[in-house]
């Protein structure tokens, strides 16, 4: 589930729902994980949030130190795993809460088991942990670690993935068990239970119905394998590569049939002018370890392989989104796809920094008496704008980093501001309209507070002030102190709204981001900053998301969008990302390329058509020609590293 701005968490981590039929509506409750390890649970009936208001943990319920990596939400149980590997859970409607740990790695998924009536427990989850073994817990018993069944199946395998399969009708059928394991296997596991209520839970003789049957997922290929596959789909192979020789070994004719290959596999791959990056002779090894899963028809299906023919010419980020979708790295796929339009966001703010100072200062006093007509009519025309944008829609929201999409989010909150009426809700509703640069709209509002209201005065001092920044104030020193005690002394966001009013920008998104609000601060930067001051705000927020938030792929688009290239090369270097590093140079070296082709004549462009073609571009003065031949390098070391563990690996196939 994916929680969304205009609701009250931020900086979250997981959300889970679970939903519930009445009689008139349909309603929702919603448990979310912050990384810190705080909880909520909100209610949607019908077309209103409600809150649910449930009984919360004891105070013994701490948090605990360890990041939450993994959260599973079933009323009444709302369960939590940390990467110290803790368990943590409580029951929303009796209040009990309890904790333990399982004395193993990190946990990465929580997965209730499907109930039916007449359960005797609603409370059996299974638990996969990083070390790639998996437990199964009954939270519904006295003593859940004690009764736990640990890994009770393929002791020898590693599980890559798990999920229970929803098939049961009755309670004395057993728990199907799906698992993904390291070995290319695909299990259905039965685990029976006895249901006795005067004896623990104890596991019955399991069965695996094993039935071979062709499936063409590469994530199930041999670790090596699958590496081998997904660097062949970001360098590019044509599509004709995956017609396969022997369709009659499968069921149907999904594949179509094709010519035997010999000779140099190499003619596979596309043609490219992109420079030379790593070893050239990898490219032909790898198709030659691929060639028995291709003859056998299991890379991918006819669906897959048709949209990597319609994206396999369209560049080097929609061949690297592709290959990371495939292998389940959606945040790196999102990466991919925001990444020229984020180059090209810092290119153009590069290249308007040079003007900026003088066309600021001339046009500053002719503007002061239409700014708030401006900053209204930019406004509304933003938002028409970004919904034509696709990018406004979805999970590449959350990489939002232009002006028109990070307006466009912040109208989005407003109209939940205006259908809620509490003092609160009217905060918000204020705080957005002035991170939105739309004045009129917030002293309106601010002067619609009753006399009799708690925050009538300082919304009057608020009001006073902003009106005046329609043009210069004398009063810029005093208000500057106002806003300095208001922020010493209150809760609110009210110094940055005095802050805003006398044009000290910088320091209201310093604020903001100090009070842990990243998003209003970009928001409110977007809107009045420019340049370097624009881009230290968006450089600060992408290192919160990397050290805070755990998120590398965010992160990393914040940093291009920034201009902060040699930031976001090292991170992946630092993160053990060396393949990843190379293919971000080359995707930033054709995005450049086009970019400088379109506005420069090729007679201007410096040296000659093959030079441009062999050298690599990367569009930051600040990361030398040595350090790309490094990069360019250690890439080198690890294809052949993986050839070779491509070659002491035999392919499985049927």
């Amino acid at each position: 589930m994916h929680l969304s701005n205009r609701l009250p968490p931020k900086n979250y981590l997981l959300a889970e729902g679970t939903a519930a039929e009445s009689s008139d509506e349909t309603s929702e409750s919603f448990a979310f994980a912050l990384v810190n390890g705080a909880l909520g649970v909100f209610e949607v009936h019908g077309r209103r949030i409600r809150d649910f208001r449930p009984k919360w943990p004891s105070s013994s319920f701490a948090s605990s130190d360890g990041l939450v990596t993994a959260m599973a939400y079933r009323l009444p149980h709302v369960v939590m795993g940390d990467r110290s590997g803790n368990i943590r859970w409580w029951d929303v409607i009796t209040g009990l809460s309890s904790s333990f740990s399982t004395h193993r790695e990190g946990i990465r998924r929580i997965k209730f088991s499907p109930v039916v009536h007449g359960d005797r427990s609603r409370g059996r989850i299974a638990v996969l942990f990083y070390d790639n073994t998996f437990s199964i817990f009954d939270l519904d018993s006295a003593d859940p670690l004690a009764n736990a069944l640990l890994h009770p199946q393929s002791p020898g395998t590693l599980v890559l993935e798990l999920d229970w399969l929803s098939t049961r009708t009755r309670k004395d059928e057993p728990l199907v068990l799906c698992i993904a394991g390291a070995d290319s296997s695909f299990r259905l596991v039965e685990v029976n239970t006895d249901t006795k209520i005067n004896s623990a839970s104890r596991l019955l003789t399991t069965k695996e119905r094993f039935r071979p049957m062709p499936l063409c997922l590469p994530i199930l290929f041999p670790t090596a394998h699958a590496l081998a596959l997904r660097m062949i789909l970001q360098l590019g192979v044509k599509p004709s590569w995956f017609e396969c020789n022997n369709s009659d070994k499968l069921a149907s004719n999904s594949f179509k049939e094709g010519p035997s290959t010999f000779g140099d596999l190499r003619s596979y791959m596309i043609e490219t002018t992109l420079p030379p990056i790593g070893d050239s002779v990898v490219a032909e090894l790898l198709l030659k370890v691929l060639e028995p899963y291709r003859k056998d028809g299991c890379i991918l299906d006819d669906g897959r392989a048709s949209l990597y023919s319609a994206i396999v010419n369209k560049g080097t980020c929609a061949r690297f989104a592709f290959a990371a979708a495939i292998f389940g790295d959606f945040q790196e796929a999102l990466f991919w796809l925001q990444l020229p339009q984020a180059l090209q966001h810092s290119l153009d703010k590069s290249t308007s920094r040079s003007s900026e100072g003088f066309e600021s200062s001339v046009r500053a006093d002719s503007e002061q008496t239409s700014t708030l007509n401006r900053i209204a009519s930019s406004e509304r025309s933003a938002a028409r704008n970004a919904a034509n944008d696709t990018a406004s829609y979805g999970q590449l929201s959350t990489m939002a980093f232009k002006q028109e999409q990070l307006w466009f989010n912040a109208n989005e909150r407003i109209p939940w501001h205006d259908k809620l009426d509490s003092e609160d809700a009217l905060q918000k509703r204020i705080h957005e309209l002035v991170s939105l640069g739309n004045l009129e709209a917030a002293v309106s509002l601010l002067l619609s507070t009753p006399p009799e209201g708690t925050n009538f005065y300082p919304n009057a001092l608020r009001a006073v002030v902003l009106s005046s920044a329609v043009s210069r104030s004398l009063h810029e020193l005093a208000v500057k102190v106002v806003a300095a005690n208001m922020v010493r002394t209150d809760k609110s966001l009210s110094g940055t709204h005095l802050l805003c009013a006398v044009g000290k920008y910088q320091e209201a998104c310093s604020q903001l981001q100090d009070a842990g609000c990243w998003i209003d601060a970009a928001t409110l930067a977007a809107t009045h900053l420019r340049g370097s001051d624009y881009a230290r705000v968006l450089q600060r927020w992408a290192g919160f998301v990397l050290r805070g938030e755990q998120n590398m792929w965010r992160a990393l688009i914040l940093y291009v969008a920034a201009g902060a290239l040699p930031e976001a090369l090292e991170t992946l270097r630092s993160n053990q990302r060396q393949d990843t590093a190379a293919l971000f140079l080359l995707a930033c070296h054709e995005i450049y390329s086009q970019i400088t082709t379109e506005s420069k004549p090729a007679d201007e462009m410096p040296g000659s058509a093959t030079e441009r073609s062999q050298k690599l571009l990367f569009p930051s003065k600040n990361v030398s020609d040595e350090n790309l031949t490094a990069v360019s390098e250690v890439f080198g070391q690890y294809q052949q590293k993986l050839i070779h563990l491509c070659m002491d690996m035999e392919p499985i196939v049927n």
